[in-house]
């Protein structure tokens, strides 16, 4: 495999950065999870030599410069056909973790005629999320987001009396507790939450279009994720024609190297 070559795609006041890697006839573009950058998918590429991957850092990773306030499906789609135009085709193909995967799916909303194979690793998105939703997208919630972000060990103990009476699980708890007492992290999470925040499909025109245009997808789900547990892919595949879910046996990470191997069947 070819050492991936840095780039930069200028758009408006934005400057996106990517990886180009690989140099196969295919085209496959990739989209990271919160935390990760374009690297992430660098070991998958080897595992994919007919594929050229455009990987992506959005907002708020990597060395991606965004200045707007908000990453809206009418940028992401600009960027995507800016890519398609490059490289000359008629369809792509998309990979896309965690956030990543919430990435995708507009996508598959917005441009599903684009679109040959959708490939989701523990994916946001496939069912609404309460929480992301009331403090990105409600006014009281933005305020508490913002209040929780500036001074965490204030509300820390609001979030274990939450755990106790099973308002969240045990595993999303430790998920704020985690990030919240991370300087770098609840400093990154204030900005990409909000700046993703219109980044939301509409799951029932995204299922309508992977049915009505026959695309190729497939979903994989850590057996021991609590993050996007299974229930998640499971209801999102009801009534697909042309999906399939994968189950594997881990939790929310299935970027691991033992794992490449059972992802790259789906190519």
């Amino acid at each position: 495999m070819s050492v991936p070559q840095s780039g930069v795609i200028k758009y408006q006041n934005n400057e996106v950065h990517c990886l180009r890697i690989g140099t196969g006839k295919k085209l496959l573009i990739a989209f990271h999870g919160f935390g990760n950058d374009a690297a992430i998918f660098i070991p998958l590429a080897k595992e994919l030599p007919e594929y050229t991957i455009v990987s992506i850092d959005l907002p708020g990773h990597g060395a991606t410069k965004w200045t707007d306030k908000h990453f809206k499906k009418k940028d992401l789609m600009a960027l995507i056909q800016g890519i398609k135009n490059e490289f000359g085709v008629e369809q792509l193909s998309l990979i896309g973790y965690s956030l990543g995967g919430r990435v995708c799916l507009n996508i598959v909303e917005q441009q599903p005629n684009w679109i040959d194979k959708v490939v989701l690793l523990a994916s946001d998105g496939l069912q609404k999320n309460f929480w992301y939703n009331v403090a990105t997208r409600n006014l009281i919630g933005k305020r508490i987001f913002n209040k929780i972000i500036a001074n965490p060990q204030a509300w820390l103990s609001k979030v274990d009396f939450l755990r106790k009476y099973k308002i969240i699980d045990e595993s999303r708890f430790k998920f704020a507790k985690t990030n919240l007492t991370d300087d770098k992290v609840r400093h990154q999470l204030s900005y990409v939450w909000p700046v993703t925040s219109q980044l939301v499909a509409n799951i029932t025109i995204a299922k309508w279009n992977l049915n009505k245009y026959k695309i190729d997808t497939h979903i994989f789900m850590g057996k021991h994720d609590r993050i996007f547990p299974i229930a998640h892919g499971e209801s999102f595949v009801k009534n697909l024609k042309t999906a399939q879910l994968h189950i594997l046996d881990t939790g929310h990470n299935l970027m691991m190297p033992d794992l490449l191997g059972e992802i790259k069947m789906a190519f």
